[in-house]
């Protein structure tokens, strides 16, 4: 018999083709060294809103009453990983300091529209159809890149392994993450529908992502052929275009 989350990584493993051609695209980038604080940046707006997200989705459960067991179980889930996702922004903001560019103006600058889209899609599931889809946003993005191939970045681009805490903290805390979300979700008892609604929104979380990282590269190339874009971060300075 198939688990539910057999089912899941299977239909994920179908749908997650674009998403790794553009992810290999940026970390194979010729020029890596100088997009690297643009993605850190991208990176930053989708992480700075994990705990919140959680936290809304904790108090979505709350709102369910003592007779949904699930929503129950849902809210201390996602409280605690609300917690454990606090400090990964500060992370990338020290990641993006190491580089030469400044706090304020990480915090200054607008996020991207597809980063806005991305978390904003969580909220409208969340909110109208149940706390439950968060688990799918979850699914996708617990998959942490590993030191070996992180090493061979920091050398093939010059990229100082300091300015790459995040995502080699990551790789340290989050080894077996995958396994153990799994076996969460094969323990619980989901409807069919909610079975559908995870994976709607792990789907959505893909096609957002796609998004995410395109628009990274779109807004690297662009800063350096026009003047219409506004910004774009770069190691050692703060580069307005």
């Amino acid at each position: 018999m198939v688990s539910q989350s057999q089912r899941l990584r299977e239909v994920l493993s179908l749908a997650q083709g674009r998403l790794r051609s553009l992810v290999g695209e940026v970390w194979t980038h010729p020029r890596l060294g100088e997009l690297y604080p643009e993605f850190l940046f991208a990176t930053y707006g989708v992480t700075v809103a994990s705990a919140p997200a959680m936290r809304e989705a904790a108090r979505l459960c709350a709102e369910g009453g003592s007779e949904d067991g699930l929503k129950l179980w849902l809210k201390d889930y996602y409280l605690e990983h609300a917690v454990e996702e606090e400090d990964h922004a500060e992370w990338l903001l020290e990641d993006l300091a190491s580089m030469g560019v400044r706090r304020e103006r990480v915090l200054e600058r607008l996020p991207y529209p597809s980063v806005a889209a991305l978390v904003g899609s969580q909220y409208y599931w969340m909110k109208h159809v149940h706390p439950v889809a968060y688990l799918g946003f979850i699914a996708v993005l617990e998959t942490p890149t590993e030191i070996g191939f992180l090493k061979e970045v920091s050398e093939r681009a010059g990229i100082a392994w300091e300015s790459m805490s995040c995502h080699v903290r990551h790789a340290e805390l989050d080894e077996g993450h995958v396994a153990e979300f799994d076996a969460m979700l094969d323990a619980l008892p989901l409807t069919e529908g909610e079975r559908s609604l995870i994976t709607v929104s792990a789907l959505s979380t893909i096609s957002g992502l796609e998004a995410v990282f395109l628009e990274a590269l779109e807004h690297f190339q662009w800063a350096h052929h026009a003047s219409t874009v506004s910004s774009v971060f770069m190691a050692g300075e703060d580069v307005v275009a």
